[in-house]
C-alpha cells in the first residue's frame, strides 16, 4: 500500500509540475531577496529526527534574523518544536486527516497562502517527501528551496524548486552527525551553525506540575531515576530484564526512587519490565513531552534506548546512559557530554551486559 501511494503522489506531482514556471535562481540571487516571513516544512514523523535538526533551524534564525519562521510539522512532533526558541510558529499538518477530510486540507492550504510567504524551505534529509514539496507549493510562496531529490532516484525537486540545495554524498553522510546532516544542505544558502546541541523548552505548568509529581511521589527533593524501555525499532531495544537489574543496582547503591516512562507503543515492553522489576516504580504512561523534559532535567539519571528519549535527554541537559545496537552513535547520539552511549562492539544490542551499564552510570554520576 504504501508503494501504491508513493507511486500515485510521485504521478500526481509530475502532472503538477507540467503547470508550474520553471524559474530558477541561483543561491546569490536568493542571499539578496528580503525574506521576511519564511516557511520552513519538516515532516518527518520520528522526534529523534526532528531534535536532531534544532541546530538546524539555529542556523536559520542566525541568517534570517529579521524573519517570522513558520514550522510545518506532523503531530507527534509538534509539541517538540512549539516552545522552540528559533522557531516563531508551529502549524500542524496531519498527513492522514486531512485527506480524510477535504475540507480541513483546503483550509490548511488557504491558512497558509493567506500568510503570504517570501520564501519556504523544505528540510529533506535521510527521506524524499513529496506530500512536504506539494505542500510548499500550496503555500504559494515567492521562492521554493529544497534539498535534490536526485539521490532518491527521481528529479522532482529540478521540477518544482527554484533553488536546489546539495546532500552528501554517501562517504561523508557515514562520518557525519545528524545535526550537521541537516545543517549541510542549508551552508547553500548562508546558513552556518557549529553548535550540534538540541533544545527543548517545557511550559512554566509543565515544570510546576513535574514538581507537584516529583514530591507526592518521592518527597520535597526526593531523588530517582528515569528508566524508559521501549523503542520503536526492535534492534533497538535492550531486553527489560536488563533495564530492570540495572534500575535495581542504582537503587541498592544509592537509594534512587525510580520513574518507568512508557509511550503510545510501548505497552508490551513496559509491561515486561515491571513484572520483573525489584524495584517498585512511580508508572508514567504517555506523559507530554514538555513533562517529560521537565522531569528528566531534574532526575538524577535516565536509562534509555537509542530512542526519542535520549533526545529530550540530551534537548535539556540530562544526563542519561543510552544503550544502543546497530546504530552507529557518533553519528545520532545528542552531542552532549551529560548523554553517555553504551554499545557492545558487535553492534548486537543484546550483548550490552548489565555491568557495562552500570559502569557508564557510576562514571556519569561520579563525574
Amino acid at each position: 500500500m504504501k508503494r501504491i501511494e508513493r507511486s500515485a503522489k510521485t504521478a500526481l506531482a509530475r502532472f503538477i509540475s507540467l503547470f508550474l514556471a520553471k524559474r530558477k535562481i541561483t543561491a546569490e540571487e536568493f542571499a539578496r531577496l528580503s525574506v521576511r516571513r519564511l516557511l520552513v516544512i519538516r515532516q518527518h514523523n520520528q522526534m529523534g529526527d526532528m531534535l536532531a535538526a534544532v541546530p538546524a533551524f539555529r542556523g536559520l534564525r542566525a541568517r534570517f534574523r529579521e524573519a517570522r519562521i513558520t514550522l510545518v510539522a506532523a503531530p507527534i512532533n509538534a509539541d517538540v518544536m512549539r516552545r522552540n526558541p528559533y522557531v516563531d510558529e508551529v502549524l500542524v499538518y496531519g498527513k492522514k486527516r486531512n485527506l480524510r477530510s477535504p475540507f480541513g486540507l483546503a483550509r490548511f492550504v488557504m491558512d497558509l497562502r493567506g500568510r503570504r510567504f517570501d520564501a519556504v524551505i523544505v528540510l529533506n534529509t535521510f527521506s524524499f517527501s513529496v506530500t512536504s514539496m506539494l505542500l510548499a507549493v500550496a503555500s504559494g510562496a515567492r521562492v521554493r528551496v529544497g534539498s535534490t531529490s536526485l539521490p532518491f532516484g527521481h528529479d522532482l525537486s529540478s521540477r518544482f524548486y527554484h533553488l536546489e540545495l546539495p546532500l552528501p554524498l554517501p562517504g561523508e553522510l557515514a562520518r557525519m552527525h545528524e545535526g550537521l546532516r541537516n545543517i549541510y544542505p542549508l551552508a547553500a544558502i548562508g546558513v552556518r551553525e557549529g553548535d550540534l546541541r538540541s533544545a527543548l523548552v517545557p511550559l512554566a505548568d509543565e515544570e510546576r506540575t513535574c514538581e507537584r509529581f516529583i514530591a507526592a511521589s518521592f518527597g520535597e527533593g526526593g531523588r530517582f531515576i528515569v528508566v524508559h524501555p521501549g523503542a520503536g525499532k526492535r534492534l533497538n531495544r535492550w531486553p527489560p530484564g536488563r533495564f530492570a537489574d540495572a534500575a535495581a543496582a542504582l537503587h541498592e547503591r544509592f537509594g534512587f526512587g525510580l520513574v518507568a516512562v512508557g509511550g503510545p507503543i510501548d505497552g508490551e515492553v513496559l509491561d515486561a519490565f515491571l513484572e520483573v522489576s525489584r524495584v517498585r516504580p512511580v508508572v508514567l504512561s504517555c506523559p507530554s513531552v514538555g513533562f517529560l523534559g521537565a522531569l528528566m532535567k531534574r532526575s538524577v539519571l535516565t536509562l534509555c534506548n537509542d530512542t526519542g528519549i535520549m533526545h529530550i535527554a540530551g534537548a535539556v541537559g540530562s544526563r542519561c546512559i543510552a544503550v544502543f545496537g546497530p546504530t552507529e552513535p557518533a553519528r545520532w547520539k545528542p552531542v552532549n557530554e551529560t548523554v553517555v552511549a553504551v554499545r557492545s562492539g558487535d553492534g548486537n544490542i543484546e550483548s550490552v551486559s548489565v555491568e557495562s551499564v552500570i559502569d557508564a552510570a557510576m562514571k556519569l554520576l561520579g563525574s
